[in-house]
């Protein structure tokens, strides 16, 4: 008799549990609850133009600069030559241009041929081949950039190498319909000149975009 008394005890609970059960509240009017609704977004980029003269490099004096080709003209070998500048045969309309979404940090990282360096460093070599083994030391410089972010403003030469890794340039990019345009910079240091052999002397510098 005992033990048929517990079972009947434990059926009586689990009926009142499920009268507990279909006896909830009812629910107000105008209860709210959420779900979410999520997107990833990541930057991209566009346009990545890099205008020059010709794709391949110079193999005459005569051959066409242009966009971002750098031409230090012609001068004399002397010694105690001056330091020379130089910049971009398009200046800031033409050279290297980038598109890309807003506020998308992408780099631009040069690399000169001849040397291969990774601070912009190098030698321009000349079209006289094995007869001429004379090479001239030259300096690619980043452009002086003020302001941050979507206010990032591109100036002229700055006193930054510019090169590939560390020393790429980094920006802010403005939108897909907004054109980036840079120019390219270098310098030929001061007495690098003397006892040279007169020639053509000529490199190709490498441009990589990344994001």
């Amino acid at each position: 008799m005992k033990t048929r008394f517990t079972l009947t005890s434990l059926a009586l609970a689990s009926l009142m549990m499920m009268g507990n059960t279909a006896m909830a509240a009812p629910i107000n009017s105008g209860t709210s609850d959420f779900f979410n609704v999520k997107l990833t977004l990541t930057g991209s980029c566009e346009t990545f133009v890099v205008n020059h003269g010709q794709a391949t490099p110079i193999a005459s004096s005569a051959d066409p600069i242009a966009g971002a080709d750098i031409d230090f003209g012609e001068h004399k070998a002397q010694k105690n030559s001056a330091e020379l500048t130089g910049n971009n045969s398009g200046g800031t309309t033409q050279g290297i241009q980038v598109n890309c979404s807003k506020n998308t940090v992408f780099k631009v990282h040069l690399e000169p041929q001849n040397q291969q360096s990774a601070d912009g460093s190098g030698k321009l070599k000349g079209l006289l081949g094995a007869s001429n083994t004379d090479e001239i030391e030259y300096q690619l410089y980043k452009p002086e950039i003020t302001g941050t972010g979507l206010d990032e403003t591109i100036g002229g030469i700055s006193t930054k190498k510019w090169g590939k890794e560390g020393d790429s340039l980094s920006l802010t990019g403005k939108g897909l319909d907004t054109p980036i345009m840079l120019p390219v910079f270098a310098k030929i240091p001061q007495g690098k000149l003397s006892d040279k052999t007169p020639d053509t002397y000529r490199d190709q510098v490498k441009v990589t975009l990344t994001y």
